[in-house]
């Protein structure tokens, strides 16, 4: 049987907890190669929420392909055993929804589910099309906003330029 990590309900209330970023988050998002491809760089930060676990910011990107990324929130509770994707935010590569039969290729979102939990595939396999952003720098910002992170009081007080 399967195992479910979360449920629907779970996932809704992980994404919409207020993840405070630090002061120096964006100089803490270094890029580093990936040990499995020259190709590859990713760039990681932890944010800490009392009484609930860790979230995992990873950012991916192609150093070749400036449209092959993943801009991911990640889950990694208390007990510190699994790390569960929550979104995906995707540059453009083919994706098929396997439940619901549909394909596309195109930028693209991932969500965490319980149905494909419980059918035993990645708890984030379901993915929808998006026009919310074109580039890296844009699923950020999106990811950001979308995921409930909280920017430095002064980022806040500065109008964002994407």
């Amino acid at each position: 049987m399967p195992v479910v990590y979360l449920t629907d309900t779970e996932i809704d209330s992980l994404v919409a907890i207020l993840k405070p970023l630090p002061a120096d988050y964006r100089s803490r998002l270094r890029f580093r190669s990936k040990s499995y491809s020259n190709q590859h760089e990713e760039a990681q930060l932890e944010v800490e929420v009392t009484d609930t676990g860790t979230f995992r910011l990873m950012i991916r990107k192609n150093r070749l392909n400036p449209l092959d990324f993943s801009v991911i929130l990640a889950f990694l509770p208390p007990e510190r055993i699994r790390l569960l994707r929550l979104r995906r935010y995707n540059g453009i590569h083919d994706h098929t929804n396997r439940i619901e039969g549909s394909h596309f290729r195109d930028f693209h979102v991932h969500y965490a589910t319980q149905r494909y939990q419980e059918i035993g595939w990645a708890i984030d396999k379901f993915a929808e099309k998006t026009d919310r952003y074109k580039t890296l720098d844009g699923a950020i910002e999106i990811c950001l906003n979308d995921c409930n992170f909280l920017r430095p009081e002064d980022e806040r007080r500065q109008p964002r330029l994407i």
